[in-house]
């Protein structure tokens, strides 16, 4: 009789380990997951991650009564980087309830990840920004160009180690991390990116 619960322990022991080494991410209903761990997101809402350091970029939307009518926002990308174990975890935002608090928001994003606990979360946020027309953008190719640099939220990926993806070939992603970085300088800065290319060409 004894014997006979040996198999099943070992089974548990053997399968316990890929059981728990996962996260579940539940994020608001209000959040828009753009970019998970440097893919496009497919998953919304309750997110199933991996063990150890994750990276998520989304944007918070929402609407609020402003005279009697409802006006609706869309925040900046923002980006949220921490480090999990075993455990489920969620993301919770402030509600905003006017123009002066969405831009208050944008300016510095308030943002509570909490487990399954209650106990809060530490973590890296940053967020994604990008001048100009805001549509068609790849944030996938933003991110991995954000990731290269020292900010916020940033992985700090090495160059040499990105792989172009989905087809794209190197001189495609460098013209996009060049477009990203263009798009980013003051006038002077573009000013002098200009003279450099006349005088290599």
């Amino acid at each position: 009789m004894k014997r006979s619960n040996i198999i099943p322990l070992t089974l548990m022991a053997a399968l316990s380990p890929q059981v728990i080494a996962e996260i579940n991410l539940t994020v608001p209903s209000q959040v828009t997951l753009e970019v998970i761990n440097g893919a496009e997101a497919k998953q919304q809402k309750a997110i199933t991650l991996k063990d150890g350091k994750n990276q998520i970029a989304f944007q918070y939307e929402g609407n609020y009564r402003n005279g009697g009518e409802i006006t609706y926002f869309n925040t900046d990308i923002i980006l949220m980087t921490f480090d999990g174990e075993n455990q489920d975890y969620t993301l919770s935002l402030p509600r905003l309830d006017s123009d002066k608090q969405v831009a208050q928001f944008n300016e510095q994003p308030a943002l509570t990840l909490t487990d399954s606990n209650g106990n809060a979360v530490s973590f890296e946020q940053g967020k994604l920004m990008k001048n100009g027309i805001q549509f068609n953008r790849d944030l996938v190719a933003e991110m991995r160009v954000y990731n290269q640099t020292e900010q916020p939220a940033s992985l700090n990926q090495v160059a040499s180690i990105i792989i172009p993806e989905n087809g794209q070939t190197e001189g495609e992603v460098a013209g996009k991390m060049l477009d990203y970085w263009y798009s980013k300088a003051d006038q002077k800065t573009r000013d002098q990116f200009k003279a450099r290319i006349n005088q290599s060409n």
